[in-house]
């Protein structure tokens, strides 16, 4: 039972150390990468991030800086597609919101979004304008409050500090409510809008998923597309203004 627990011992040490070198690796090949990135050597820097994203690693900084020296090269496909993952990182980041919009611009498809009902606004607006686990979080850090404002109101001896306890208390219980819907709407909405980039320089949507059917309409690269459904090598997408069909795989990228 002994040796059982200092094995366990020794693997949970084991991978913390393991994780503890990957990340100073990942510092110096970031650090590396800056150096090249600040002195226009943009190809180098370019590969020290990618050695940095096969590590699994997720930065919203590191994927901003891949979409920039994309951008700056005149790629849009990938440009757009690592603003869109650094956004997704941090909703409210304005720089990668504002060099989005710069390459947006690039791409040469014009779609008109249909227009947005009130809880799509409100979602965009509020609910999407954090991730889920933000709001996870924020409900805990409010989970916290309510229990500190009931411990003080059951001890309090005050009656008029009693209904300012119960009912700041109330509040928070109806906050950390609130902070949990948006959680899981926060999830259900990203696990259910699967968004992809078009890579292809043209590809065409097609009304089955097979080579012979009818083409409905082309996309051409740095499109962002929802994927509805998957069939072997074929994807149902969804673009802005409500059009609808099948594409091949491999002309889009996942976000």
């Amino acid at each position: 039972m002994l040796k059982r627990l200092v094995h366990i011992v020794f693997i949970i040490l084991l991978s913390l150390s393991g994780g503890q070198l990957e990340a100073q690796v990942a510092d110096s090949l970031f650090a590396a990468a800056n150096k090249s990135y600040q002195q226009e050597m943009y190809m180098e820097a370019l590969e020290g991030y990618q050695n940095i994203e096969k590590l699994d690693l997720k930065s919203t900084d590191l994927y901003f800086n891949m979409a920039n020296i994309y951008y700056k090269t005149n790629q849009i496909a990938p440009a757009v597609y690592y603003y869109e993952k650094a956004l997704k990182l941090a909703p409210n980041n304005k720089d990668i919101q504002f060099n989005l919009k710069f390459a947006n611009r690039m791409i040469l498809d014009n779609i008109e979004p249909l227009p947005k009902s009130l809880w799509q606004k409100f979602m965009d607006g509020v609910i999407l304008n954090f991730t889920f686990e933000t709001w996870a979080k924020i409900a805990v850090s409010l989970a916290f409050v309510f229990a500190i404002l009931f411990l003080m109101y059951h001890f309090s001896y005050s009656t008029g500090k009693k209904r300012v306890y119960f009912i700041t208390s109330i509040l928070s219980v109806i906050f950390v409510t609130t902070s949990l819907f948006f959680a899981y709407q926060n999830k259900h909405h990203v696990d259910n809008n699967i968004e992809a980039i078009i890579f292809s320089s043209e590809a065409a949507v097609k009304s089955a998923p097979t080579n012979s059917s009818e083409v409905y309409f082309e996309l051409h690269e740095g499109t962002k597309v929802i994927i509805l459904e998957t069939l072997d090598n074929w994807k149902k997408i969804k673009i802005a203004d409500g059009k609808m069909g099948w594409i091949n795989a491999t002309a889009l990228k996942e976000i």
